[in-house]
């Protein structure tokens, strides 16, 4: 893609992003447009010469830190030209301030906040602008983490999926932790982020992020077994913590299923549901289980579920959901690992012979199962 829109005949790159894919210029319409694009396409490619010479002579003023900012406002994707900035801020602008002045240096990473902020609504999935603000917030030993918490939200009202937004307040919940100036505990902090991705998948099921979140979460609440006091007018909410408190991972997993077959019946081939399923399946929780009838009521009611839904799938479409049947894999030996019924592993290989015919492009994957899981 030419740094100027427009001078390549066929706009391939832009026909991926939605749009027309039938716009092209002729050969003088390009030429033309290049002709009059000319003097500022000269203008970027003499401030781009100019910063990199600046920035290789580690020349630290209010001049170049000028011409890194007009630089970014053309292009923001220029890792080494934040990198250039990161050196500008630590030499030049805090040059002057002595380390024991917080506010000083606070007051102006607020500023450099600002300027990241704008260019994020340019490029929300710009891995240098996201390190570039990460950067910024180690360096100020006054942040703000529950604005950081909101403007994430507001990201994610736009694009619920962003990674690097999901990755963003991994970061901030850690820095929240480690300030000794936040009031909440780690495990108030844990079960706010666990409410937050229940609000999140009520929102949009389809959201990886939020479910593999919820799952490290998961782990870390019935480690702690937070004794927090939480009033909450959410029946549902209130009952999670009294499970996590109890460490009662039966009691958990049946709520748990009840959410997650909602999301499944409401996209059956959504796969982030899928493998959050089989997490839900794993040693993890079932390994440890002492009461085995009543692990066995809640693995087969599971798999009479899915049953159903593979059934429903094939009246609908003509033919059986690869997820339902994937599941069933793993849900049949789980049943065969807890009561050694031959039946079970009969139907295990008998769906897995299923599979390799329904999806032959994975069959090495469903040999593996077979083999090894």
């Amino acid at each position: 893609m030419s740094f100027v829109k427009g001078y390549s005949q066929n706009s391939s790159f832009e026909s991926m992003h939605g749009r027309d894919k039938s716009f092209k210029l002729t050969k003088e319409e390009a030429l033309k447009r290049m002709r009059l694009e000319k003097p500022r396409v000269d203008n970027y490619k003499s401030l781009c010469e100019r910063v990199l010479l600046g920035r290789k002579q580690r020349i630290y003023n209010q001049e170049y830190y000028d011409l890194v900012t007009d630089l970014l406002e053309w292009n923001q994707e220029l890792y080494t030209v934040w990198n250039y900035r990161k050196e500008l801020i630590t030499n030049f602008l805090f040059k002057s301030i002595k380390e024991a002045c917080v506010q000083a240096r606070h007051d102006i990473l607020v500023k450099e906040l600002d300027f990241v902020l704008k260019k994020l609504k340019q490029s929300p999935k710009s891995y240098w602008i996201w390190n570039h603000r990460i950067w910024c917030l180690k360096l100020d030993k006054l942040s703000n983490w529950p604005m950081e918490l909101q403007l994430i939200e507001t990201f994610l009202k736009v694009d619920s999926r962003n990674y690097h937004v999901w990755s963003y307040r991994r970061l901030i919940v850690g820095f929240m932790k480690s300030d000794q100036e936040f009031t909440k505990s780690d495990e108030l902090i844990d079960f706010e982020e666990f409410k937050f991705t229940t609000k999140m998948i009520n929102r949009d099921i389809s959201n990886y992020s939020a479910w593999h979140n919820r799952s490290q979460l998961i782990v870390k609440l019935f480690l702690k077994s937070p004794g927090i006091e939480l009033q909450d007018d959410d029946k549902s909410i209130s009952e999670y913590l009294g499970v996590f408190r109890k460490k009662d991972k039966i009691g958990f997993l049946r709520k748990e299923l009840n959410l997650v077959k909602t999301a499944i019946y409401t996209d059956p081939e959504d796969s982030s549901v899928w493998f959050y399923l089989k997490w839900l399946i794993s040693d993890y929780f079932i390994k440890e289980l002492t009461n085995t009838e009543e692990v066995l009521k809640l693995v087969e009611k599971l798999n009479v579920d899915v049953e159903e839904l593979n059934e429903v799938e094939l009246d609908d479409n003509g033919i059986e959901n690869n997820w339902c049947l994937i599941t069933e894999v793993y849900l049949m030996k789980r049943l065969f690992k807890l009561q050694k019924n031959p039946q079970d592993l009969e139907k295990f290989h008998e769906i897995l012979n299923k599979l390799m015919v329904l999806d032959p492009m994975r069959i090495e994957r469903y040999k593996e199962i077979k083999l090894n899981e």
